[in-house]
């Protein structure tokens, strides 16, 4: 069972009361250690007491919030007589209180309060939104000269309306490649909160066709053929196969 030093300070307190002093603690003096761990076993007050006690009383004493204010204040050490024995240095002033700041708990945060202070420092900025797609939409007519579509973006909807002439370019440019991708970029704009999700406001639209690669650039097995002579060749093969892409831009046409 671990045994509380405490008793150990009342008596260094009542020893040597020009010192030791709970309710208005000292500097010690450098050194005072050791002068302690003489007398252990030899003055009245330590004669049972060890000195491995006695270097966890110092360590207790000193660990206060009291005795690392007075160091911080600075002036004299004092002896175990009562008398000055040395000065604080600035050095030693400053260093208890970093110590002690590194032994204290970080505060918590207040995020209202922070998020708060944040904002209300915010500067203009815009923001767009990029929705990437490879299937043709369903769109139905929502004015005479307008179609209106959705996309679901992960557990938010998001609601595009774009002039009749843009979308019939979307969709010929769509039908017409065997694979492509097309993106659609905007302004978020009015909330929908019943269908969790938002209008994009000023659309547009850019479709891009990809070719795709042979089967022998997608590491297709051929059978090796017989040795023959090395033949030229075929146009089809003087360039490696790749995917390439071919635009086509609504930009400005919603």
């Amino acid at each position: 069972m671990v045994q509380s030093v405490e008793p150990i300070i009342d008596r260094l307190c009542e020893a040597f009361p020009g010192c030791f002093d709970r309710q208005a603690p000292k500097p010690l003096k450098i050194g005072i250690g050791a002068e302690l761990l003489a007398l252990a076993g030899v003055h009245p007050a330590l004669v049972d007491v060890t000195r491995n006690k006695i270097r966890q009383a110092l360590v207790a004493y000193t660990a206060v919030h009291a005795y690392r204010e007075a160091l911080a204040h600075g002036g004299p050490r004092y002896g175990l007589d009562g008398q000055p024995a040395g000065e604080v240095t600035p050095r030693e002033q400053a260093y208890p209180w970093r110590q002690w700041r590194r032994r204290r708990p970080a505060a918590p945060i207040d995020w209202q309060a922070l998020l708060t202070e944040v904002i209300a420092m915010a500067i203009p900025a815009k923001m767009e939104v990029t929705l990437k797609l490879s299937e043709l939409p369903r769109a139905v007519p929502a004015s005479p000269k307008t179609m209106l579509f959705a996309l679901q973006c992960g557990e938010r909807a998001v609601v595009v309306e774009v002039k009749n002439k843009a979308w019939n370019t979307f969709r010929e440019a769509a039908n017409s490649y065997p694979q492509w991708v097309a993106t659609v970029i905007g302004q978020m704009g009015e909330a929908l909160p019943k269908h969790n999700g938002f209008r994009l406001q000023n659309p547009g639209i850019r479709v891009f066709a990809k070719k795709a690669k042979t089967e022998a650039a997608a590491g297709s097995v051929i059978p090796p053929a017989p040795p023959a002579p090395p033949a030229p060749p075929a146009a089809s093969e003087r360039t490696s196969p790749t995917i390439r892409y071919a635009r086509l831009s609504l930009k400005g046409r919603t």
